[in-house]
C-alpha cells in the first residue's frame, strides 16, 4: 500500500513539473483528467466542449429480456475461421443468463471441432453450448428446430430467408430474434424483410443491415445508425469488420432500445461526427452494450445537432463582434478626423497671428524708416492700417523664406525703398520736356 501511495505522488510530482506553470493546481488536475474521460474544459474559452455537453456519465441499459435458450444460425460453415466470436459474446455480456446456446450448423461434427477450444472450455461456453445440425446445407432452422428455443440470432440472412425464419419463429414461439442482412443491395428486399419480421406475431425482432464483411477486429472502425428501411441498400458503403459486426448483431440482442426497429449499422471515415462521439463515449468508460444503446437513441444527431448550435452560437459571437470592431473604428476614424481638422485650425489661427505679428513689425519698421527719412507725414497707426495688406503678403514671405519653402512670383515683392527709386524714376522718364528759351535781340537760339 505504502509503494502505490509513494508512485502515485511520484507521478503527479512528474506531472506538475510538465504542466504550465501559470495553470493553477485546479485547472492542472483537470488537464490530467481530461485525458481518461475523454472530455474537459476548454480553457482558452472556459466552457464545456460540446461533446461534454451530450455525453453525460453512463448509466445501465435498459436490457431486452433475454434468457433460457438462445440460437445461432448462419455461421460455422467455414474453414478459415472458428466463428467462435459470436458465442462468446453471447456468453461475456451481463445483459444475458442463458441456460443454453445452441449452434445450428450444417455439420456438427466440423462445428464443434471449431468451437471445442481451450478458451471456451475456461470461460464455461463450453458448459452452455449444444449442436444441432440442419435437415439439409443451409437451410434455416423449421420449427422443430426451435422448439424451446427462447432467442434466435440469424447472421447472413437474405430477405426470403428472413421470411421464413420470423415464420418459423412464431411458430415455435420464439421471444426474441435478430436478423442480419450483409450488403443489401435492394431496397425492396430490406423492406420485405422488415414487413416479414414485423407479421410474426409475439416476436420482439430487430433488423440489422451491415455494409460488406470483411475480416477484422471490433473497435477499430466508426460506424452510424440509420434506419435500414430510410437506408435501403448499402452497396456504396465501406467494409465493416467481421468482429464489431457480430459484436453489434449481439448487443441488438440484449438492448431493449433495438427492439422493434430496422437499424442499418455504417461504416465511416475517422473525420466524421460518429468517430469524434464514439471516441468520447469510450473514453468516459461506456461498455459496448452502453455504447451502442446511445447510437441507437441517436446519440449522434443530438451532439451534430449540438454542433449546429455552438456553431451558430459562435458566428453570431463573431458578428457582433465584428460589429463592435467596426464602430469602433468608425468612431476612431472619426476621432481622428475631428483632431486633425481641430488641428488645422489651431495651425491656421497660429499662423495668422504670426503673419499679422511679423507684418506689424515690417510695418513698424518700415514707418520708422520713412518718417526720420522724411518721406511720409502719417502717423504710424495709420501707415500700418493703411499698408496692413502688403505687410502680410511681406510677412508670409518671409515666412516661407525662412521655412525653406518656395515662394510664387507674386510674393516676391520688391523692397519700399526700391520701390520708391523706380516709381521716381517712372515718373521722371514720364515728364515732358522743357521749352527752349528765346535769345537777346529777339533771335532765336538755334
Amino acid at each position: 500500500m505504502n509503494r502505490i501511495a509513494v508512485a502515485t505522488l511520484a507521478l503527479l510530482s512528474a506531472a506538475s513539473s510538465y504542466a504550465p506553470q501559470s495553470l493553477s493546481r485546479s485547472r492542472m488536475a483537470f488537464v490530467l483528467r481530461a485525458g481518461i474521460d475523454g472530455g474537459g474544459l476548454n480553457l482558452d474559452e472556459g466552457k464545456a466542449s460540446v461533446l461534454d455537453t451530450v455525453v453525460s456519465k453512463p448509466d445501465a441499459p435498459a436490457a431486452r429480456s433475454c434468457g433460457g435458450t438462445v440460437m445461432v444460425s448462419g455461421l460455422l460453415k467455414s474453414k478459415d475461421r472458428t466463428d467462435q466470436t459470436t458465442f462468446d459474446f453471447l456468453k461475456e455480456n451481463p445483459l444475458f443468463e442463458w441456460s443454453k446456446v445452441i449452434a445450428y450448423c450444417n455439420d456438427a461434427t466440423f462445428a464443434k471441432k471449431r468451437l471445442t477450444s481451450r478458451s471456451a472450455r475456461y470461460s464455461g461456453l463450453l458448459d452452455l453450448l449444444e449442436f444441432k445440425e440442419a435437415a439439409s446445407p443451409d437451410a434455416v432452422p423449421s420449427p422443430d428446430d426451435l422448439a424451446g428455443v427462447t432467442s434466435l440470432v440469424a447472421y447472413g440472412v437474405t430477405a426470403d430467408e428472413v421470411k421464413e425464419i420470423a415464420s418459423n419463429a412464431a411458430a415455435a414461439g420464439v421471444k426474441n430474434l435478430v436478423a442480419l442482412m450483409e450488403n443489401p443491395t435492394d431496397a425492396k428486399a430490406v423492406k420485405a424483410a422488415a414487413d416479414s419480421l414485423g407479421k410474426a406475431s409475439g416476436v420482439s425482432f430487430t433488423l440489422v443491415t451491415v455494409p460488406k464483411i470483411v475480416d477484422g477486429t471490433e473497435g477499430t472502425s466508426a460506424y452510424r445508425v440509420g434506419d435500414a428501411l430510410a437506408s435501403g441498400a448499402l452497396s456504396g458503403a465501406p467494409d465493416m469488420p467481421r468482429d464489431e459486426a457480430l459484436r453489434l448483431m449481439t448487443e441488438c440482442l440484449a438492448l431493449d432500445a433495438a427492439c422493434g426497429k430496422s437499424l442499418s449499422f455504417e461504416t465511416v471515415a475517422a473525420d466524421d461526427a460518429a468517430a469524434d462521439y464514439l471516441k468520447d463515449l469510450r473514453g468516459k468508460g461506456y461498455s459496448r452494450s452502453q455504447e451502442v444503446e446511445k447510437m441507437i437513441s441517436g446519440g449522434v444527431a443530438e451532439y451534430e445537432a449540438a454542433l449546429g448550435e455552438r456553431k451558430a452560437e459562435e458566428e453570431a459571437v463573431a458578428k457582433e463582434t465584428e460589429v463592435k470592431k467596426e464602430k469602433i473604428s468608425k468612431s476612431r476614424e472619426q476621432e481622428i478626423k475631428e483632431l486633425m481638422a481641430k488641428g488645422k485650425r489651431e495651425y491656421l489661427e497660429m499662423m495668422e497671428k504670426r503673419v499679422e505679428t511679423e507684418a506689424l513689425e515690417i510695418l513698424k519698421r518700415e514707418w520708422r524708416e520713412k518718417y526720420f527719412a522724411r518721406n511720409t507725414s502719417l502717423p504710424e497707426e495709420e501707415y500700418v492700417a493703411e499698408n496692413m495688406e502688403r505687410g502680410k503678403k511681406e510677412a508670409i514671405r518671409m515666412i516661407k523664406m525662412l521655412k525653406g519653402e518656395k515662394i510664387d512670383e507674386d510674393e516676391e515683392e520688391e523692397h519700399w525703398m526700391d520701390r520708391e527709386e523706380r516709381e521716381e524714376a517712372e515718373a521722371a522718364a514720364n515728364e515732358p520736356d522743357p521749352e527752349p528759351v528765346a535769345a537777346a535781340g529777339g533771335d532765336k537760339a538755334e
